[in-house]
């Protein structure tokens, strides 16, 4: 299968090598070979990693190692967060099967997808969920829902393979993306858009205090990361955002 479609396993301040390595075999496993790390905590290369891999060294070696989320997800058009825990935010939640079927519905419509993983002993924060398009929870007993990385990998991995052969064949000509049918445009260009955002209203006083801003950056966050817009949307919400500001300096000035 061509890497180009194949969504990206990102490993989000993995804590140990050993993990790392685990996580690559489960993705070799069922054909996955697009490695992400953000910041592994205890260095990469990593020799524990390649003890662990069991022969999946082509995944270690082609690994990409990225100081932060943003910088690892910057060319992604779509991503999915994984996390067991109940989130404020109204992000819509996949199980493992709907998501690899999505994610293959994505990858043939030209978009590059991100499946983040957090950090073994903490998870994803909820900045890291608000860039998600899908919240990617695995149906697993309510009453022990705790999974290793791995394990966790493994089971997305697993719906990958079973979706992808004849996914690809029927759905590569499938419109998938924005509302004009436009692929998302990638994570770097909305992050752009949203800074633009952000500090236009962090000058009008929209967030009220401090405390609050981080929750409420968030939930705008998840907002625009849901409605994925192309790139002509994405020219449009630019083109409302400087009229607006046009307009509000010259207010200002009368």
């Amino acid at each position: 299968m061509s890497g180009n479609l194949q969504p990206v396993v990102v490993l989000v301040e993995p804590q140990l090598g050993e993990n790392i390595g685990m996580c690559a075999r489960a993705m070799l496993n069922f054909g996955l070979r697009r490695l992400r790390l953000v910041s592994p905590r205890d260095g990469w290369p990593n020799a524990a990693a390649t003890a662990t891999a069991a022969d999946a060294d082509a995944v270690l070696e082609s690994a990409e190692v990225f100081a932060t989320l943003d910088d690892a997800v910057a060319d992604c058009g779509r991503i999915f967060a994984t996390t067991a825990r109940t989130r404020s935010l109204a992000t819509p939640v996949a199980g493992a099967d709907e998501a690899a079927r999505l994610a293959v519905d994505w990858t043939a419509g030209g978009s590059l997808v991100a499946i983040l993983f957090g950090p073994e002993a903490s998870g994803l924060d909820n900045a890291a969920v608000a860039k998600a398009d899908r919240i990617l929870a695995f149906a697993t007993n309510p009453g022990f829902p705790s999974l290793n990385l791995a394990q966790s990998v493994l089971l997305f991995a697993s719906e990958w393979a079973k979706a992808c052969p004849e996914a690809i064949a029927d759905r590569a000509l499938a419109p998938s993306g924005g509302g004009d049918g436009g692929a998302p445009v990638a994570r770097r260009e909305l992050d752009s858009f949203l800074g633009r955002l952000e500090n236009a209203l962090d000058e009008r006083g929209f967030f009220l205090t401090p405390e609050l801003k981080p929750t409420t950056r968030n939930t705008l966050h998840s907002l625009f990361s849901r409605a994925a817009p192309s790139d002509r949307e994405l020219a449009l919400l630019h083109g409302a955002l400087t009229a607006l500001l046009r307009k509000d300096r010259r207010g200002t000035g009368d």
